[in-house]
């Protein structure tokens, strides 16, 4: 332990130790005062010692903190490094043995192929190198790169094979990110983010990579460093080929790619890659040889992929990068759909710019006239369509949304391909159209783009990035369109994305036909993107094609308003790239830049602590008689503010209401554990009357607060019939009223106790459990109504007695009910998950959430992407790993309640309880897929499909579970009716009419 940390302490450098000691001062400042006192004692030496302590200290916390972000994850993978070594420096390769024995993860083995011969200071370093995991294997003479690695590979026992460059370096945390993302995803390659250090012009630079992108794989080799592949994958694809001496590498992956699909990117920079004066990297000799391989390693992966003479790989102007061309046997059939509204001048330009160019020549112009005033708009459309026999253009009176003009394109579009082109483009590259096609119609192909540049040479569009500027943008915009070094990709290589912009887009008719068109809830902006994730939701790709090259003079047409909707349902789709960032850029990018730059650290933001309500309190309520004639319905409530009126405290004044209506009697609210706030009193006033505790009023629909019971006290007379449910609300009303009965003094009608749950159950073992329990076993008579058959028939299982029974099925709160009947045909959903989350009480297992949610962090696959909410109780953050947090919302209003509904696409709500609680019900029927726990005689299951009912509330069956939910998340989901009559449900206390003929006959009776 001692060596270990003496060694950390060695790896800080004098700039870290400054920095470090910078960050402990600013959060501890007494330790300031107490560095002065060690300058007076012991003068610099002091100061030094003390501050270089300070520094440590921070540091070695700094570290913990780090590891702590760890999700706890058993790992049973061993990495089997592969490294050929020839003539390489003692030094640097030092450093490399020295990083593979740094790993955090300890289950390696490094397999080395030595060529060297002959006795040197490099083969002592070797044969003196003492440990068992070190395997060492000297060849009698020299073989190229690709025959010594497979040599290595042969000693390799491990699940996976690493290559590694002797001089270069790995991450202390690279084999254990590795193993963690093996752990969920079962991946069959992996590659990580690397550093370049450039020996010849002494400067070291990031390279950020995409996730899995098979095209711009195709474009060249941009998996580089640190990458490994499964051992068995590695051998049944024969290992790396000799014939690619300069590109072995890179043919071998294309090759494997033809086995797997599983590819899978770790977001940090794990590799220090070192560049010499020798590499081919930098020597033209070499980089010719490694280009001409390069391109043939791609012909022949896609011959055997395509067929022969499907596809050519042509050279571009940058060595090792290569322009796929697919052929097209048959030129399929073009519609090109162009909405305006006036603009003839823009228009005129784009469709000359079409015709003088292109040359492609199997298409047709759809022209969507939007709406056009002026009267030259007219004369240019007639003209055109006279000039050109395949023009058409056709009235759109409508007004102005993107989306419905361009469906009303495809309806009329005879093409098998769908270019969407804006008014104010203009055609610079010939084959624009020929590569749109090429692409467009490869059946793994969703939406293609170009390259489109402003009217002054720099890039408009190159790609969009989602989460950029905190929405989406184009990524590179204002750059010139060049190979530029940046820390990302060239934008001058094809390379699949995320979006393309809708100024030029091309799918193909197929695809429409599986994904659909564009949504026209979008208006103006925003429903390009939606389709692009939309068709990467259904399993296609979309690809950028720089070699489509227009000009495009941004939206001449319109003005730069956009409409609430679009933020609306834009914000809903990019939640979830937001979060996770954008999985063809990289999460260490900025977003805040549309030119590639590597993002700052952020510190966390300061959570601010709060204090759960507390309602379950047990204060006596005293009660003063009076004389009153007319019957009176009371319910004891414990809040009507906004933020409580859900759940069961939403379905016992439903229920107290309808009684009342159906009796037509006086009622009144008698409030006992929070007092209204101004918008309550604003609302329920309008039919209640507020009526101070001591007021005699003879208004026939009451509210009266006993918050304050030590000063007020109740009017009660015999007239009145109390209705209760949470227990504590009924104990104080049976205390007080068992004193006045045996004194004589009161003698009152039977109690309604609404029971929505086995409340004793919510505290086993303890006083409260035997109050709560007392209230079912109260002496005077009571009538149960309870709020679902299972609860009922548990309840009275336990033996507990009442005068008589009643009881009616869960419903819907009615905001909620309009609001899930008004839902779309589709909704947004973004990856988020919501959990029902109370810590302050046992029975809904909060403690069991939390354990589950880092599990499924542990297994699943782009878990950072999801944003994971609690509401229900406002608490602390709870931090699950990985960075992610449980975020609480608190107690939501209804209508903030039913936004999150209609977002969320995951749920988890369990209940250690009889009762079918109320929450997986209201997810189910927002289409929210939901986890909930079965107990006793109660299994929700049969409710709705989107709810997984769990018999053992184990976190790694519910993690499982979750996982299986979050895998198969889209976007955009079709809305199904859940359980029609609980949404639709007009009449859900059938019971009422019995109870009124007892309460009647028992008011007949007196």
């Amino acid at each position: 332990m001692g060596k270990n940390k003496e060694k950390n302490n060695e790896n800080m450098s004098r700039a870290d130790k400054g920095k470090m000691f910078l960050k402990h001062c600013c959060n501890q400042p007494m330790d300031v005062l107490r560095l002065g006192k060690a300058t007076v004692l012991y003068g610099t030496k002091g100061l030094k010692a003390r501050a270089g302590e300070l520094a440590r200290n921070e540091w070695e916390k700094q570290r913990k903190s780090d590891e702590s972000e760890d999700v706890e994850v058993l790992l049973d993978v061993k990495f089997s490094i592969i490294m050929s070594i020839y003539n390489a420096d003692i030094k640097l390769l030092k450093s490399t043995i020295q990083s593979i024995e740094n790993q955090t993860y300890g289950t390696w083995e490094l397999c080395i192929i030595n060529s060297i011969t002959s006795e040197s200071d490099l083969r002592v370093y070797l044969e003196n190198l003492n440990s068992n995991r070190i395997k060492i294997k000297y060849m009698d003479m020299p073989r190229s790169m690709a025959e010594s690695l497979n040599m290595a590979a042969d000693m390799a026992t491990g699940d996976y094979l690493l290559f590694v460059d002797a001089g270069d370096e790995l991450h202390p945390k690279a084999l254990r990110e590795f193993g963690k993302n093996i752990a969920k995803t079962k991946a069959d390659i992996i590659y990580s983010d690397m550093k370049i250090v450039d020996e010849v012009e002494n400067k070291s630079f990031p390279v950020y990579k995409p996730d899995w992108s098979p095209d711009l794989l195709l474009s060249q080799m941009y998996l580089d460093h640190l990458a490994g592949v499964k051992t068995e994958l590695f051998r049944e694809s024969g290992g790396f080929c000799a014939e690619f001496e300069n590109v072995y590498e890179y043919e071998l992956f294309l090759r494997i790619t033809e086995y797997t699909n599983n590819i899978q990117h770790v977001a940090r920079v794990l590799y220090l890659k070192r560049v010499f004066r020798n590499s081919a990297l930098v020597k033209e000799d070499r980089k010719k040889a490694a280009h001409a391989e390069g391109k043939r390693a791609v012909q022949l992966h896609l011959d055997r992929m395509l067929g022969e003479n499907a596809t050519i790989v042509e050279d571009t102007d940058k060595a090792l990068i290569y322009d796929i061309r697919y052929n097209v046997a048959e030129k399929p059939f073009v519609s090109i759909i162009i909405p305006t509204k006036d603009h003839v001048d823009d228009l005129h330009v784009a469709l000359t710019s079409i015709f003088s160019k292109t040359v492609y020549d199997n298409y047709e112009i759809i022209v969507l006239d939007n709406n056009s005033e002026k009267e030259e708009s007219k004369e240019y459309f007639a003209e055109i369509q006279k000039t050109y026999d395949n023009v058409i253009v056709v009235e759109a009176k409508y007004g102005f949304n993107w989306s419905k003009l361009n469906n009303h394109g495809i309806r009329l579009a005879k093409g098998d391909v769908f270019v969407f082109l804006n008014n104010d483009v203009k055609v610079i590259e010939p084959t624009w159209l020929q590569r749109l096609v090429e692409h467009a119609i490869q059946p793994d192909t969703g939406v293609v783009g170009g390259l489109l540049l402003y009217e002054d040479g720099t890039i408009q569009h190159a790609g969009v990035v989602i989460g950029m500027g905190g929405w989406a943008d184009h990524v590179y915009k204002e750059m010139q369109p060049v190979h530029t070094k940046t820390p990302f990709i060239s934008p001058m290589v094809t390379r699949n994305v995320t979006a393309c912009t809708g100024a030029c887009m091309a799918i193909s008719r197929k695809t429409i036909e599986k994904i659909g068109g564009f949504d026209e809830r979008f208006i103006i902006c925003g429903s390009d993107v939606e389709i692009c994730l939309r068709a990467i939701d259904e399993g296609y790709r979309n690809v950028y094609v720089p070699q489509v090259k227009l000009y495009h003079y941004e939206s001449k047409s319109r003005d730069s308003y956009i409409p609430p909707v679009d933020f609306e349902l834009s914000d809903i789709m990019y939640s979830g790239y937001r979060r996770g960032g954008d999985p063809y850029y990289n999460r260490n990018l900025s977003v805040e830049s549309c030119i590639p730059q590597v993002a700052t650290k952020k510190n966390d933001s300061v959570k601010v602590k709060t204090k759960p309500v507390n309602l379950a309190d047990i204060r006596e309520l005293h009660f003063r008689k009076e004389n009153k004639g007319e019957y009176r319905l009371n319910l004891m409530l414990p809040a009507l503010n906004e933020e409580y009126v859900f759940g069961g405290i939403a379905t016992a004044l439903n229920c107290f209401e309808a009684i009342g209506e159906a009796l037509g009697c006086a009622t009144r609210i008698v409030l006992i554990d929070a007092e209204m706030d101004q918008k309550t009193k604003d609302k329920y006033g309008k039919k209640y009357k507020i009526v101070e505790s001591d007021e005699r009023s003879d208004a026939r629909h009451q509210i009266v607060s006993m918050v304050d019971r030590k000063r007020n006290t109740l009017l009660v007379s015999e007239n009145d019939q109390f209705m209760f449910t949470a227990w504590w609300s009924a104990y104080i009303i049976q205390t007080e009223y068992r004193k006045w009965k045996e004194s004589g003094k009161l003698n009152l009608r039977p109690f309604l106790y609404l029971i929505q749950d086995y409340e004793p159950g919510f505290y086993a073992w303890s006083p409260k459990y035997v109050l709560a329990e007392a209230t079912y076993r109260y002496e005077y008579p009571q009538i149960a109504i309870f709020n679902s058959h299972e609860l009922k028939d548990y309840i009275l299982g336990k033996g507990y007695k009442f005068e008589s029974v009643h009881y009616f099925e869960p419903l819907l709160n009615s905001v909620l009910k309009e609001k899930v009947q008004a839902l779309d045909e589709t909704v947004y959903k973004r990856k988020q998950i919501l959990v029902y989350g109370r810590p302050s009480v046992d029975r809904n297992a909060f403690e069991i959430i939390v354990e589950s949610l880092r599990k499924w962090i542990a297994i699943q696959p782009g878990a950072e992407s999801w944003t994971i909410l609690s509401a229900g109780e406002q608490h602390d953050p709870v931090k699950l790993g990985e960075g992610l947090y449980l975020e609480s919302v608190g107690k939501l209003t209804i209508d903030e309640y039913a936004k999150v509904l209609q977002e969320s696409y995951a749920g988890i709500s369990l209940m250690v309880s009889p009762h079918p609680s109320y929450p997986p019900l209201e997810m189910a029927v927002f289409d929210v897929r939901i986890i909930t726990n079965s107990y006793g005689n109660k299994d929700m299951s049969y409710f709705s499909e989107n709810i997984t009912s769990v018999d053992n509330m184990d976190p790694v069956q519910i993690a499982v579970e979750l996982k299986k939910i979050c895998s198969e998340y889209h976007t955009v989901v079709t809305h199904k009716e859940v359980n029609h009559e609980y949404v639709y449900m007009t009449n859900p206390y059938g019971f009422i009419k019995d109870l009124k003929e007892e309460i009647m006959l028992e008011n007949k009776s007196e």
